[in-house]
């Protein structure tokens, strides 16, 4: 295999972890401010960790496109509802309509620039799953149908362990409670 077939190999192979794997480490805050309804989301943006708090200390509410487009159409200008968000393009926006300059906060994960450019946080975590990432994606590329199955096994494996790992971090060491009301 070629260098570049080998870098096309490894890529394809952090794609995959990027789509299927949630970690402490890329876990980090984004602030801004609104203009024209909307905040631009981050370039290296994967995924809302938690509600955003729009203007001072207002959590917002998921809402799709539609819902909020509707709103929007509609003037609704009931104050009594919570702040809604929604994403459009590489966008937030809001309902009701936020005056440009309102501060918006919250918690994303990150990608990371891929390996090729150095090793990152998450991949000293779990340098496992990015081997067995890459291996299967290689498999078909070099021919091997019974160790390329084998090895999207043990990536299958080892990307829920990993999942798993994450998830108690947060929830080991305290009494998980139901509460009524």
């Amino acid at each position: 295999l070629s260098s570049s077939v080998l870098d096309l190999v490894i890529s394809a192979g952090e794609q995959r972890i990027y789509r299927e794997l949630r970690s402490s480490t890329q876990d980090t805050p984004f602030s801004g401010t609104v203009a024209s309804n909307s905040i631009a989301l981050p370039a290296d943006f994967l995924e809302q960790h938690g509600a955003p708090y729009v203007g001072t200390f207002a959590t917002a509410v998921f809402a799709p496109w539609e819902m909020i487009t509707n709103m929007i159409q509609m003037g609704d200008d009931n104050t009594n509802h919570p702040v809604y968000y929604g994403y459009q393009n590489d966008a937030m926006f809001f309902y009701p309509l936020m005056p440009d300059g309102t501060a918006v906060s919250g918690q994303y994960y990150k990608r990371f620039p891929d390996i090729s450019t150095g090793l990152n946080a998450l991949f000293n975590r779990h340098p496992d799953v990015f081997l067995y990432a890459a291996l299967a994606e290689a498999g078909p590329f070099v021919g091997e149908q019974t160790r390329g199955q084998l090895w999207e096994q043990k990536y299958s494996q080892l990307a829920q362990a990993a999942n798993e790992q994450e998830r108690k971090r947060y929830t080991r060491g305290g009494k998980l409670s139901a509460r009524i009301g």
